[in-house]
């Protein structure tokens, strides 16, 4: 069984790659959508990362649907999980959103469509608190750390920027 694994985080995708192939499964893994839309790939399955970057795999989810097929199963991945990121990836034609850091366990049973015999972690929800933090983040991030740009992204306030990035620093 093929597996391919569309992730930046090359330890991430070496890891993984090594537990599947341990199970007998073939894998390969590409760093960017564009290199694995051009390599065009046959698989059984396609593990795909929500953010390579500074991308949102979502934008590509249509074409990399066309490359792959509908027999193909496609599991999104993200340290950011949301409501609304799951259902647009879900109506884009992903057939399954997890959230990292996920168990080699759950996500290997995801691909051999296995029930699973115990209860995850992964399937709790996101709060809001964490939601709301691990989209803050990431804009900050993307602004390299500029709060007045990243408050102006966010639609609020500079102020109220810095008493909820003051609330999530850890305590000393």
């Amino acid at each position: 069984m093929k597996i391919i694994i569309v992730d930046d985080d090359i330890n991430f995708c070496e890891s993984l790659s090594l537990d599947f192939n341990d199970d007998g499964f073939e894998v390969s893994y590409y760093n960017t959508v564009a290199s694995f839309l051009k390599a065009r790939p046959a698989c059984h399955s396609l593990i795909l990362d929500l953010r390579l970057g500074t991308e949102t795999s979502t934008n590509f989810l249509a074409d990399i649907r066309k490359v792959v097929g509908s027999e193909t199963k496609i599991i999104m991945l993200t340290g950011y999980g949301s409501i609304s990121t799951t259902v647009e990836a879900m109506k884009l034609g992903a057939d399954d959103y997890l959230t990292k850091p996920i168990k080699y366990d759950v996500l290997k049973s995801k691909i051999l469509d296995l029930p699973l015999s115990f209860k995850q972690d992964n399937d709790e929800a996101l709060s809001l608190d964490q939601a709301e933090r691990e989209h803050i983040e990431f804009v900050l991030n993307s602004c390299q750390g500029n709060i007045t740009k990243a408050s102006k992204i966010l639609g609020i306030h500079r102020q109220s920027l810095q008493r909820k990035l003051k609330k999530y620093s850890p305590v000393k």
